[in-house]
């Protein structure tokens, strides 16, 4: 049984989500009943790719990283969660197994939803589903926005168009600055322009000496 202070909180956080908010209090009431928080440490696993799809995850506090991998072992897409966020999105209205793995990337804090609540909402509640599938549509626009910024031939500018999509999506101002806040490793640069991590990290090189990035402890900064 949650809680009567975490229920509070919990029933705080979903009337501040644009789709959560469309619901009748009674129902927010009875989500904010079988709704966990768990406190996730840097690098530990949320769930694995061909886990059961058991749960929604709310983000809270914190960085998520989603990605998959191929049978190789291979890493063969990845996105980055971050706060007030619902992941993941794939498979969530009838998918039976995780698409990706998730990890945090720095300490964390999410709100965990039974799938099986959530699809009950998703059929039941016109306004959330409205909403839901709104969220769905920015979604879908911001990787075929990714996917068109990555067309052309060289890779070199591939990496360059993946940092501005960074730059523009998460980038958060700091002084002088504009911060991603979450750690990008050249890994991630390579699979997001669809190259290798050499050439991600010649590119990084280049723009540090044309005064365009910094790129310290794996943060990317824009100047």
């Amino acid at each position: 049984m949650i809680n009567n202070q975490l229920e509070l909180e919990v029933k705080s956080f979903l009337e501040g989500q644009s789709g959560f908010a469309n619901l009748p209090s009674s129902e927010i009431t009875r989500l904010s009943q079988v709704i966990r928080k768990k406190k996730i440490r840097q690098g530990q696993w949320i769930f694995d790719q061909e886990d059961e799809f058991e749960y929604v995850f709310l983000m809270k506090e914190g960085h998520v990283k989603l990605f998959s991998m191929n049978l190789e072992g291979d890493m063969t897409s990845v996105s980055h969660i971050v706060p007030q966020t619902v992941f993941p999105l794939r498979g969530i209205l009838q998918g039976r197994k995780y698409c990706y793995n998730a990890v945090a990337m720095c300490t964390s804090e999410v709100y965990i939803l039974p799938i099986k609540e959530m699809r009950k909402i998703i059929v039941h509640h016109y306004a959330f589903t409205m909403a839901f599938m709104r969220r769905m549509e920015h979604h879908l626009h911001r990787s075929e926005k990714l996917l068109e910024k990555t067309t052309c031939s060289s890779a070199a500018q591939r990496v360059r168009q993946v940092l501005d999509y960074l730059n523009e999506d998460y980038a958060q101002t700091h002084g002088t600055v504009k911060k991603v806040p979450f750690k990008i490793f050249l890994k991630d640069l390579a699979v997001l322009s669809a190259t290798t991590s050499e050439t991600a990290g010649s590119v990084i090189k280049a723009m540090k000496e044309e005064k365009k990035v910094l790129y310290n402890n794996k943060i990317i900064s824009f100047i």
